[in-house]
């Protein structure tokens, strides 16, 4: 990422934010500047890239973020504006304790809790098709 002086390597989470994302009716891209405030919130900490990507094909719910890190789940998240950068960035940094990124809605903070549009398990966390999910 440009003017970031971390090692990649130290770089082990990513907070993902959707840059083409519009509103219904509208020409603004608020992702950009969503991308700028959460950026400058999470500088000071070295596990985090923090980045933008056009398109998450999440239209319907702009704007769309997603977390994701090795062998943890990975979140999409839609409905999300500048007002969310707080409770994203405590989010991301809640994330980044839990072990495999699972957790409940009232777990997380704000809007968080509520506009999940995706729960990805990590790779080789699926059951086989014989397993019972419910024991």
């Amino acid at each position: 990422m440009a003017g970031d002086d971390r090692h990649p390597a130290q770089q082990t989470h990513e907070l993902v934010v959707c840059v083409t994302c519009r509103p219904r009716g509208s020409e603004e891209r608020p992702g950009k500047a969503l991308l700028a405030e959460l950026a400058a919130q999470m500088a000071a900490d070295a596990a985090w890239r923090v980045g933008g990507i056009e398109c998450m094909a999440a239209c319907g719910r702009p704007c769309a973020i997603a977390l994701q890190s090795q062998d943890k789940t990975t979140w999409l998240f839609g409905d999300m504006e500048l007002a969310d950068a707080e409770d994203i960035a405590r989010f991301a940094r809640q994330y980044e304790e839990l072990p495999d990124g699972w957790c409940k809605a009232s777990e997380r903070p704000g809007k968080l809790a509520r506009t999940a549009l995706a729960r990805i398990p990590a790779s080789g966390r699926v059951l086989p098709p014989d397993a019972d999910a419910c024991t």
